[in-house]
């Protein structure tokens, strides 16, 4: 088959949860079928990840357009016309028009026999485009993800600002699934909320994963009294995450392990957030190049999260090198987590603590904890098992629309002119 794979930006290098995943499948199907990477580059980091990528991945052909980064004056104005953009504020980031125009020039002039778009904050690309069949990546629910953000949220003003967001990507987002033939949702939780908003969505389901052959058992059970927490720090669930960790469990967990420490892996962390938590029981990576010797060094990974969307990787490559977990029940969702057989499950702070303790000080319990995750990993998250989902969920979107005899996905009529509108809406930047 030849497939478009479209993203925002180069899925390189994976350094994030949402690139890990992009990166594998893409990297995945290229062993099997001709891909053609259609995205964008702001700045010369993107244009070396481009470079670095084709020599990763040899087969992949790749087709890029520059587009001028956003300036704070088009942030500006970017906020200044949400009111009135049928866009939420952070997707509208993706339409600069050389952008929008490479796409869909690259799709016309393309015989493609699937298209896959990986992100639902450039579907409005495909609004009025006759097409191949074409699939939509959902790495989260969207909506969900942003309600649970504001949730969380503090003040007022900023939980009350980033609901209206919430209500914005819901409508965008209910739009976008309608332009697809089908979506590839990560578990059976986000398939059942993506076919609650759109009724009669066609749903598959391609995991999240993690690659076994990098990410094997560690040896030694790491440094007594050392957790550790991964992800990019510039992801807001994260960023409320250890914070919640450090100020409201860490006290609680040193209150009977006197030496307990964080190390907080993930890029970007901001100044503020590092002024505000780090010290001599919490330490700040920054980025690294390779999470393993730190989650390696850990005698225990915490995902305290109170937001969150899709699955989480950062579970997955703990479970893949055997690594004892405590997560909060959003952390975990999604995934076959079973509290106390792969994981210790716990949401209050007190609950928490209290697992965290018993894991530090139980080395049995937590190498049979950490054992058990690394048996789930090798039974259903290999790269290799998840590329088997998404290319028979490619075989599915091809046969349904031959067998329907259309040429292009079926929308309404109201979709079809939502879509258009929100095309021609201001642009961003030059």
């Amino acid at each position: 088959m030849k497939i478009a794979f479209v993203t925002a930006r180069p899925p390189y290098p994976p350094d994030s949860g949402g690139r890990i995943r992009t990166f594998q499948l893409l990297r995945e199907v290229c062993g099997v079928h001709e891909v053609t990477l259609i995205t964008a580059s702001e700045k010369r980091a993107d244009e070396l990840a481009l470079a670095a990528l084709e020599t990763v991945i040899p087969r992949l052909n790749v087709r890029a357009v520059r587009i001028a980064p956003e300036t704070p004056l088009g942030r500006l104005g970017r906020a200044v016309r949400n009111p009135v953009d049928s866009l939420p504020y952070t997707w509208a980031r993706y339409r600069h028009p050389r952008f929008i125009a490479h796409v869909q020039d690259a799709l016309r002039e393309g015989r493609y026999d699937v298209i896959h778009c990986d992100h639902v904050q450039v579907a409005h690309a495909f609004a009025g485009l006759a097409t191949a069949p074409r699939v939509l990546n959902a790495h989260n629910v969207e909506s969900q993800l942003i309600r649970r953000i504001a949730a969380e949220a503090r003040p007022w003003w900023r939980r009350m600002a980033i609901g209206w967001q919430a209500s914005k990507v819901l409508e965008a987002e209910r739009r976008a699934y309608r332009l697809f033939d089908r979506c590839l949702a990560v578990s059976t939780v986000d398939a059942a909320e993506i076919e609650r908003l759109v009724p009669g969505t066609a749903v598959s389901i391609v995991p999240n994963g993690v690659d076994l052959s990098r990410f094997t058992p560690c040896v030694g059970q790491g440094t007594p009294h050392l957790m550790a927490f991964t992800g990019a720090m510039d992801w807001l669930p994260n960023v409320d995450g250890v914070r919640f960790f450090v100020r409201e469990i860490l006290p609680r967990i040193r209150q009977h392990d006197a030496e307990a420490q964080l190390s907080v892996v993930g890029s970007n962390p901001s100044d503020s957030l590092m002024r505000e938590l780090a010290g001599a029981t919490v330490r700040f990576t920054g980025t690294v190049e390779d999470v393993r010797p730190y989650l390696a060094q850990a005698r225990l990974v915490v995902v305290p999260l109170r937001a969150g969307g899709g699955t989480r990787l950062k579970i997955l490559e703990a479970w893949a090198l055997g690594k004892p977990v405590v997560s909060t029940t959003i952390g975990a969702e999604g995934l076959p987590a079973e509290d106390g057989k792969n994981i210790a499950l716990a949401d209050s702070p007190e609950a928490f603590a209290q697992r965290a303790v018993q894991l530090l000080n139980d080395a049995g319990a937590a190498e049979q904890l950490g054992a058990a995750g690394r048996r789930v990993v090798e039974e259903l998250f290999g790269w290799d098992r998840v590329a088997r989902d998404l290319l028979q969920a490619y075989e599915m979107t091809r046969h349904a629309r031959r067998d329907a005899g259309l040429g292009a996905p079926v929308q309404s009529p109201e979709t079809e002119d939502r879509g258009a509108q929100a095309s021609r809406q201001p642009r961003m930047g030059p």
